[in-house]
């Protein structure tokens, strides 16, 4: 007697090819049409899931489902929340399971309440000011990293208690793990420099104490052992890189739709319910986070298909978010669309830490956005996706031309951005 292979539905899927980065949307609808869970062979193979309710499935089932990153009989780091293993550092809490993920999550929470981020506002306000101040006299921007991102950088900066003259050596370098462009080679270059930064701030902490998140983490107990340097780095990491492009290229999107939009601009600065219901469909349609991966820890059943224990699957937030079957013309913004169940923050345990913040920070920085400069066009010929499109819907580069207007701010905090 032999045992019977499960048939599966394949795809030829490769997440980081130019074929993907240039059609995205568009190759996610011929994979769902397909099959809503498919296997592809690229990066040792896995699946691809591309259902709202095989995605919504997936992210909630805390016990089946694994994105741990562990040590295979090589010594190489395995499995974690990305296709291919990212094998030079551990993000977390994104990276553990229960109960881990529980310790580390609580680590992390406060400052991200909805009761934080409310006091945060008037901070927020502050530093979109300062922000735009820095540009509104060019005439011309890059509006990712002239405004989107330095705002999104200052405030959780900010929160974390690191040095807010920091913000570009932090958001220049994980703004290129997003575009593809190589580092110089050097410790200081890409996601190593991140990292060798943070391991000397939080030595200096120590040494030193200040004020924030870094400080609660130095001086915080898991089952009554100190929390290490290590831990604390990569904690920090996840928030820095979850944060900073997602939200600028949230910002970017919507502009670009905006664009010209004078009527539905005005209504957006007027109407605060209107305000929120748009900015739950822009998270829909433009899905900032992609996908994320994890590891099936047994056999699942899973829209009709077997997935053995121990293989990868990719779960694609952008293509739930786009699926008919949930969300009817899903390539049309409907600003008022409800109900509006996305994955745009993800689900379940892996839900966005910062999804509080990314909303605070987003209308805000959309709101006086287009109050200030209210005749920007974007320069489409010169738009440049990412190149990394499996992880991050943004804009290595976002040109914007506008009519020059006068600095708010008598008191800038920095004299130069």
């Amino acid at each position: 007697m032999t045992n019977e292979i499960p048939t599966r539905n394949e795809v030829d899927l490769d997440i980081h090819s130019p074929e993907y980065r240039d059609g995205t949307v568009a190759v996610e609808a011929e994979v769902r049409s397909k099959c809503p869970v498919a296997w592809t062979k690229h990066y040792d193979g896995h699946w691809v899931v591309t259902s709202h309710h095989g995605v919504g499935a997936g992210l909630r089932d805390r016990d089946r489902y694994s994105a741990a990153k562990t040590l295979d009989e090589n010594g190489r780091l395995t499995g974690g929340v990305t296709i291919p293993t990212a094998e030079t550092y551990r993000a977390l809490p994104n990276e553990s399971d229960p109960p881990e993920w529980d310790h580390y999550r609580k680590l992390v929470s406060r400052p991200f309440s909805p009761q934080s981020v409310e006091k945060l506002v008037p901070l927020i306000e502050k530093y979109t000011t300062e922000v735009i101040d820095h540009m509104i006299e060019l005439g011309e921007a890059d509006f990712v990293m002239q405004v989107g991102s330095p705002v999104t950088a200052l405030i959780t900066l900010d929160v974390i208690g690191l040095p807010l003259g920091d913000w570009r050596f932090y958001a220049e370098r994980i703004h290129q793990t997003f575009t593809g462009m190589p580092g110089d080679g050097s410790s200081e270059a890409g996601i190593p420099g991140i990292h060798k930064r943070l391991s000397e701030t939080i030595t200096e902490r120590r040494a030193n104490p200040g004020k924030g998140l870094l400080d609660d983490l130095i001086a915080s107990e898991i089952e009554g052992e100190p929390v290490t340097d290590d831990v604390i780095k990569d904690l920090l990491y996840d928030i820095l890189i979850g944060g900073f492009d997602t939200t600028a290229g949230l910002l970017a999107a919507s502009l670009k739709y905006l664009a010209g939009k004078t009527e539905v601009q005005k209504r957006l600065l007027e109407d605060d319910d209107f305000l929120r219901t748009a900015t739950e469909e822009f998270l829909r349609w433009v899905s900032p986070a992609v996908g994320l991966a994890k590891t099936a820890t047994q056999d699942i059943e899973l829209e009709g298909q077997t997935i053995p224990a121990g293989d990868r699957i990719w779960f694609m937030y952008r293509a739930a978010n786009w699926d008919p079957e949930e969300f009817e013309n899903p390539e049309t913004p409907d600003l008022e669309r409800t109900p509006n169940r996305h994955y745009a923050f993800g689900a379940g345990i892996h839900r966005c830490l910062g999804s509080n913040l990314a909303r605070a920070v987003f209308q805000t920085v959309l709101r006086q956005f287009l109050t200030r400069v209210p005749d920007y066009e974007v320069q489409e010929d010169q738009l440049q996706n990412y190149a990394y499109a499996a992880t991050n819907a943004g804009f290595a580069y976002f040109p914007i031309k506008y009519t020059p207007g006068k600095r708010l701010s008598e008191h800038p905090i920095f004299e130069t951005l």
